[in-house]
């Protein structure tokens, strides 16, 4: 699944501003952004831009939004520009994005062509250089689904009332793989495939690949638990957090924090309360469940904004202590046709987007 970035999109409400006399609320799809009163009313068919989005500098110039962008380094650029689209709390309110009012398109229809716009990727951190060589991929060390964000339009109706769902805290730091596959270890990242030591180093605990740092021996136990109820390869995937992974650190010493969110056998995600139970048993931390329940409509913002779950966010020294955001997955794990595979998503926090460093180019 590819994330789309700019679509066509009808405006389905236009809400008053609690706060603001001169600005109003366009909720669009899961999405609200703010207007200029009196500018938009529902049924306009506009181009959404989303958070975390990248637009050449010169288009954003000639749109006019320029001044309402964050600092980043658009493709092919060597420098920082105003050219990445971002989310505030204006007086309050959240405000994704922004919206163009446009002509001669259907609902739906991605517009990212149209206006260069790309995904934001954030730049990769110095360290994760150094941390254990790459190693050739393995057909059988499947990477993590890629997860859609919840409030595109795109994906309306794809978790309906009433469905069982568990919600979890988005954990920000970097993507672990840790498998037994065929009765041998591996450990990656999201992308690689990673050595235990680099070439020409000791074997030593410090020089250790910080994506093997995981596969402690109740992590092992666990791996041969499903291997041998379900099948030969086994991936868990989680998350490796802590001070120098990213800007929050959930006061974990330095790369030291990991939470495990799911696993998969043979390919095939297990239903998550056997993965809870088996975690339980053999002492392995999950991420914070935030609820367990029929989904409803409202549930995802009454979740994904608020202080984060991993510890108690008193303890913290950080300028930042709510949630990255929340995923959300069915219970029992099934495929769904409006999003093109897999039945999850995620929601990324307002706060979280509005208080993000911008990248260290």
């Amino acid at each position: 699944m590819s994330e789309v970035c700019v679509v066509s999109a009808m405006i389905d409400e236009i809400i008053p501003h609690p706060n603001a006399d001169k600005l109003d609320l366009a909720k669009i799809g899961e999405y609200t952004t703010a207007v200029v009163r009196g500018e938009f009313k529902a049924g306009d068919l506009v181009a959404f831009f989303p958070p975390d989005i990248l637009i050449p500098p010169g288009i954003a110039l000639k749109m006019g939004v320029a001044a309402y962008l964050k600092p980043a380094v658009y493709p092919g650029e060597y420098r920082k520009s105003a050219c990445r689209v971002a989310a505030v709390r204006l007086r309050g309110s959240p405000s994704f994005g922004f919206c163009l009012k446009i002509q001669g398109v259907e609902p739906g229809v991605d517009l990212s062509g149209r206006f260069h716009a790309v995904k934001y990727e954030p730049p990769e951190p110095l360290w994760w250089n150094m941390t254990g060589d790459n190693e050739s991929d393995d057909a059988r060390f499947y990477k993590y689904t890629s997860i859609e964000n919840y409030r595109n339009s795109r994906f309306r109706g794809a978790f309906e009332t009433g469905l069982p769902v568990r919600i979890t805290e988005k954990i920000h730091g970097t993507n672990s793989r840790v498998a037994l596959l065929g009765g041998d270890y591996f450990c990656g990242s999201h992308q690689c495939n990673k050595r235990e030591y680099s070439k020409d180093v000791d074997h030593t605990e410090r020089n250790r690949s910080l994506y093997w740092r995981p596969l402690t021996e109740d992590m092992k136990a666990l791996l041969w638990y499903f291997a041998s109820e379900k099948g030969p390869n086994v991936i868990a995937y989680g998350e490796i957090y802590g001070a120098g992974v990213q800007f929050m650190s959930y006061g974990a010493p330095e790369k030291s924090g990991y939470r495990l969110f799911d696993i998969s056998v043979n390919g095939e995600y297990v239903n998550w309360g056997e993965v809870e139970a088996a975690c339980r048993r053999f002492c392995i931390p999950t991420v914070p469940l935030l609820y367990l329940g029929p989904f409803y409509p409202g549930l995802v913002d009454s979740l994904v904004d608020g202080p984060t779950t991993v510890v108690d966010p008193k303890t913290l020294k950080e300028t930042f202590t709510g949630r990255e955001g929340i995923v959300i997955t069915p219970l029992q794990e099934q495929s769904s046709n409006i999003m093109g595979g897999r039945l999850i998503a995620k929601a990324v926090s307002v706060d979280y987007l509005a208080c993000r460093k911008s990248d260290s180019h």
